[in-house]
């Protein structure tokens, strides 16, 4: 995780600790891309086989997330149109789906009702943290990939977002919810999902050829203003999503 890096003391520690964190995450990125390579080598893609029918999925989570602004999602769009044709019958996601995950409350479940339940203690917490927490930017380059789908390749431009994944992470394990974090991994990139594997693909080595064609592909800077917290399923589907709460950055 990122907080192995430690906290920057000074502007030009500050620097150093940036320079870090996106060779990191360049790393995290890459070692993706790696895995993906390997899977569509073999012809051996991930399929998601709830999402032809997600409607009866019912599993459910809520998280906290930031959208990308309005010129990266439209960049992000427009990329997804020029794939959609290679592979038509996969999951492609709609602009308004587009999103950075700061943190997951909890796993996504079938059974949400006792998480739900602590709902006001997760929201007393998050409030706490969020209430003068600065605005900051992030950067969307690129498109990596794993077995199971495409992705945005997403860098903070300061310190901010692994900082405020830290103070949340202290703030809700200290109101006695921390066990519900982190538990499929412990999230340090800000990617943004754009296209899911679920139907066998038509023509594998074609859309590998196209994602690596695009694995520089400037989508933006996205500032960062506003966090929210939704009630959501597994796949963050814009009829699904509902807005708890909206937590505006100073």
């Amino acid at each position: 995780a990122l907080t192995r890096f430690g906290r920057a003391a000074c502007p030009a520690t500050s620097y150093t600790f940036m320079t870090a964190i996106n060779n990191f995450l360049q790393d995290q990125y890459d070692a993706i891309w790696a895995t993906a390579q390997t899977a569509f080598d073999q012809g051996a893609p991930s399929l998601d086989a709830r999402l032809p029918a997600k409607t009866e999925d019912r599993r459910r989570s809520a998280t906290l997330l930031i959208r990308p602004g309005a010129a990266v999602a439209a960049r992000v769009a427009a990329t997804l149109a020029e794939l959609r044709p290679l592979e038509p019958a996969q999951y492609y996601y709609h602009p308004d789906e587009l999103h950075v995950t700061v943190l997951s409350l909890w796993t996504g479940t079938e059974q949400p009702e006792p998480f739900f339940a602590q709902m006001p203690v997760y929201r007393a917490a998050i409030a706490a943290v969020l209430c003068n927490w600065p605005s900051f930017s992030l950067r969307f380059d690129g498109l990596t990939a794993s077995p199971a789908a495409v992705l945005v390749q997403g860098y903070p431009t300061g310190l901010q977002l692994n900082d405020l994944r830290e103070a949340l992470r202290a703030a809700i394990t200290a109101a006695g919810l921390g066990h519900t974090l982190d538990q499929r991994y412990r999230i340090s990139t800000a990617h943004m999902t754009a296209l899911r594997f679920c139907r066998p693909l038509q023509d594998l080595p074609r859309l590998a050829a196209a994602l690596q064609a695009r694995r520089s592909c400037d989508f933006g800077v996205t500032n960062v203003a506003e966090i929210q917290l939704v009630e959501n399923d597994w796949y963050m589907s814009r009829d699904r999503v509902r807005v708890l709460h909206r937590y505006p950055l100073t």
